[in-house]
């Protein structure tokens, strides 16, 4: 179960991986990067070729969101978990033609139809997560209109890109609810006759 820490730590985790397969696959040290909407107002530096992960959009899984945990020991009321999905674009952040096409095909095939990280991959940048806590990466299927409204929102000119899903990020219930003692006696007021209460 995450922690605030746990939409980052997924998105860091992808990072690390993508970093690490994709120097395999096209040698050398390909530079993976998280990207902010202010990256996105510039422009990529000259001779610093990068794939950017940009998260656009979090949202609440309805397939998930009615779950709750169990109670801790010695409590009696369940827990329930904030379930969301992080929607990622996969930007060629790129000044070459090239690498523009190399890194973005060389992501896609590492994702593959579905990437898992788990709780190793993620526990680093959270230490709440725990050893049940999967996620996976999947393609997201997005219209070509959909993708394009979507760079009209942003306040940089298209680049090739490709959208993701990293399903499902479980986060914790911030507050524990309070709870008192268990309930042994109730006590209900009678009416008499008269109206008065004893």
């Amino acid at each position: 179960m995450a922690s605030h820490l746990g939409i980052l730590s997924a998105l860091r985790a992808l990072r690390e991986r993508l970093a690490i397969r994709m120097a395999v696959r096209l040698g050398g040290n390909p530079q993976v990067e998280i990207l902010g909407s202010q990256t996105l107002a510039g422009k990529p530096q000259a001779n610093t070729d990068t794939l950017g992960l940009y998260l656009h959009r979090i949202s609440v899984d309805p397939f998930s969101r009615n779950r709750h945990l169990p109670p801790q020991p010695g409590r009696h009321l369940p827990r329930p978990e904030l379930p969301v999905n992080l929607h990622v674009l996969l930007v060629a952040w790129c000044t070459h033609t090239e690498q523009e096409i190399e890194y973005l095909a060389a992501a896609i095939q590492i994702i593959g139809a579905g990437l898992v990280l788990e709780s190793a991959d993620m526990s680093l940048a959270d230490p709440d997560w725990g050893s049940e806590d999967v996620v996976q990466v999947l393609p997201e299927e997005m219209s070509t209109e959909d993708l394009m409204r979507l760079w009209d929102s942003l306040p940089d000119d298209y680049r090739l890109s490709a959208p993701y899903l990293v399903k499902t990020v479980r986060l914790a219930p911030d507050l524990e609810r309070e709870e008192g003692p268990p309930v042994k006696t109730l006590v209900f007021p009678m009416h008499v006759p008269d109206g008065s209460a004893r």
